[in-house]
This record gives structure tokens, sequence and C-alpha cells, in this order.
């Protein structure tokens, strides 16, 4: 196990971050429960160590640096056993169904924005339901009918995923708000705050 995978890199860096600031990222736990579908005994592993941190058990190891807590969970993680190949297998599976899980959500979230598109009755609705829409998009393995860019801003514009202005009918920008040059119901003020965005799911551009 001289290269450690990602998920179990994932969950090291993420008790490392836990050691050095006493904050437990939100979804750590999660991460320990995936390594357990391949490598259930690495998973127990972690766990022991994520109770150790929450009990504020530090003087169990012998580290004085977030560096040094680093470089004893890989050694650590290295001398476990080889997972099994049935836990390979289960492993391979529960991601499967999980991808396709996230991605039949995105998609009916997708759709849900595309209904509110429908639903809208002003230009910024329409604009911020476009840039919701265009953040979901690559998630969803979309087939784009009519793609663009954008003559002012140079974006990208598709019709399966930007509502289209009532008065010249063009696609509108999800990043500027225009569409037709000399449309004068230009919407220019497009909130650029991403802790506002729509949900991303936690996985790879794989569609």
């Amino acid at each position: 196990m001289d290269n450690i995978p990602l998920e179990a890199q994932l969950v090291i860096d993420k008790l490392v971050e836990f050691w050095r600031t006493r904050l437990e990222s939100s979804d750590l736990i999660t991460h320990i429960d995936r390594v357990s579908w391949g490598n259930s005994t690495a998973a127990r592993f972690f766990r022991h160590v994520y109770e150790d941190l929450r009990a504020d058990e530090r003087s169990y190891y012998p580290v004085s640096s977030a560096r040094e807590f680093k470089r004893f969970l890989e050694v650590e993680y290295r001398l476990l056993p080889e997972p099994t190949a049935e836990e390979r297998k289960e492993y391979e599976r529960k991601t499967r169904e999980e991808r396709e899980e996230n991605a039949r959500k995105t998609r009916a979230d997708f759709d849900a924005l595309g209904k509110e598109i429908a639903k809208a009755t002003s230009r910024a609705e329409l604009v911020e339901l476009g840039r919701k829409r265009e953040k979901l998009a690559p998630y969803t393995g979309s087939e784009y009918p009519y793609q663009n860019i954008c003559w002012c801003c140079h974006n990208g514009i598709s019709s399966a995923i930007h509502a289209r202005c009532p008065y010249y009918r063009w696609y509108i920008c999800g990043n500027c708000g225009s569409c037709e040059p000399h449309c004068n119901k230009t919407y220019k003020s497009v909130v650029r705050d991403e802790a506002v965005d729509s949900f991303l799911p936690d996985f790879p551009d794989d569609f």
C-alpha cells in the first residue's frame, strides 16, 4: 500500500486538521464510513483515532506537530493488512451506487430549477435560476441542443440550462444577464456569492 487511496488520504488530512485546530470536519465520519466499504481494518483504525481526538487524548500520539501527526497516520496506514478482494468489490459496488444516487438527485434539482424558471416573473429571477442550473449542468450528463457564447461577456449559453427572454426570445446569460444586444431589460446586478449557490454533488466530473 505504497500509494494511499484518495478516500483514505482525505480522511488522514481531515484527522490532521482536527488534531491541529480541534475543530471536527462535518463530513469526517462520512468519509471514514466510505473507507470501510473497501477496507474495514483501515476504517476501524481511523475511527479509533477519531474517538481519541474527540476525547482530547492527544498524549497517545508521540508527535508535536501536524506534520508529524500526518506522517504517523500515513505510516500506520501502510502497516495495515491489504483489503480483501471481497472488500474491493464491495467498495466498487457502493461507490457506483452512490454516484448513481448523486446523479439522480442532481438531475432532480436541475429539473426543479427548470420548473422555477417557467414560473419566474422577473428578469432577476431568470438570471439567478439560470446561473444555478449552469452550476449543476456538468453533473447531469445533459446533452444541449443549442449552445452559444454570450455576445457581451463570452460566457457559455445553453438552451437546456438558461431561460429565454420573454421579449426577444434570446437565451439569457447566467453570468451577465444579457440576451439580445438591444434588449433594454438586461439585468446586470447578479450576486456572486458562492455561499448561496445550489447544492453541488460530491463526486468527480465523470459525466
